[in-house]
């Protein structure tokens, strides 16, 4: 036998061994698909109003909700026009205009499939971000006893920035300016183990009982009615409870309730243990003027949240508040089959120093 015919002999036999070593793919596996927003009309603009100077509203579109002389002690309202914060480059005071307003300022992507990143135009990264693979088995169950389990991409998406819409903004927006992905579950054992989160954040054993959580009751009315309650730091409102900063949860038969819950957890994760340049701030207390702070506990009462997909969140009420019961804003924000993981917009509070001059 000629060498060129064993060559040939040992190419096949690999080939045909590597063809039997690779898992079949069934013909209806779920694709990855991009949905990247349209910035026009898949964001919902009228959630950053009102637009305030000291305190007072200088702009806004009709009447949209807004954390001013909420029941939160730590909800901040301005009550000086001019103010000053130290320049990056010089170090020496600079002077601004006191304002307020609602940035976009992250997405957040709840997913079933592991590596399916529809926000990254459809990027399918498979099991390639780990060598153990992604964590945790993507999906839920209505059945007795069920639970629910997804992943998280999290992403920086600073549209004010981006689209250049207003000048001066170094004191008024994180020192990310571009729309990069910031954070995945799929790399983290904690998101799929509760009681390796034990160990992080031992202060869930002391909300895992039923007093702390029939107080959530009252969160859920206060959310649903205005503006969470700061204070109950471990409840979401109307989704459920924070704790454990995991994605696992009994929370099921809501696609949208349950997703709405774990995009919570994940912001609140980054706020307790902020690991830049994953890691949520302050942004909306007195002490924010100048950039966002660390806080351990997330402040539920500065963000909202508006839908991008499946069916984006565009209505005149200016999105929705941080555990608000989706019976008023998205039960119906859900396609079977095609669209059953959700993108959500995050907008955040800002009491920042606008630079001038």
């Amino acid at each position: 036998m000629s060498l060129k015919k064993r060559c040939n002999i040992i190419l096949i036999s690999l080939l045909v061994v590597f063809a039997a070593s690779c898992p079949a793919v069934a013909a209806d596996d779920p694709k990855c698909k991009n949905n990247f927003p349209n910035l026009v009309s898949d964001i919902n603009w009228r959630t950053f109003f009102p637009m305030r100077l000291g305190g007072n509203v200088i702009m806004n579109y009709g009447s949209m909700p807004d954390n001013v002389g909420t029941e939160n002690t730590d909800d901040f309202n301005p009550n000086s026009v001019f103010c000053t914060c130290d320049d990056a480059i010089t170090g020496y005071p600079r002077a601004g205009a006191y304002v307020s307003f609602w940035e976009p300022s992250r997405a957040i992507e709840v997913v079933q499939k592991d590596g399916c990143y529809p926000f990254l135009f459809g990027m399918d990264m498979g099991k390639g971000m780990s060598p153990f693979g992604a964590f945790g088995t993507g999906g839920q169950s209505n059945q007795a006893g069920a639970k629910a389990f997804y992943n998280i991409h999290y992403y920086a998406f600073p549209l004010l920035t981006v689209m250049d819409l207003i000048s001066g903004l170094e004191w008024c927006t994180d020192w990310i300016n571009d729309i990069d992905l910031l954070g995945m579950t799929e790399v983290d054992p904690g998101w799929n183990d509760d009681e390796l989160t034990i160990f992080i954040n031992p202060e869930a054993i002391m909300f895992g009982n039923p007093i702390a959580q029939a107080l959530c009751a009252v969160d859920a009315l206060a959310s649903s009615a205005g503006f969470p309650l700061n204070a109950l730091s471990w409840c979401a409102g109307s989704w459920g409870s924070l704790y454990p900063f995991t994605g696992n949860t009994g929370t099921v038969g809501s696609q949208v309730r349950t997703t709405s819950l774990l995009a919570g957890r994940l912001l609140a994760r980054y706020a307790r243990l902020p690991i830049y340049p994953a890691a949520e701030f302050d942004t909306s207390s007195a002490g924010a003027k100048c950039g966002g702070i660390v806080r351990p506990f997330l402040k539920k009462s500065q963000y909202k949240f508006s839908t991008i997909f499946p069916i984006p969140e565009t209505e005149d009420r200016g999105g929705h508040v941080f555990g608000s019961s989706p019976f008023t804003w998205g039960e119906h924000r859900n396609i079977p089959g095609t669209g059953e993981y959700q993108i959500y917009m995050v907008w955040r509070k800002r009491n920042c120093c606008l630079k001038l001059i």
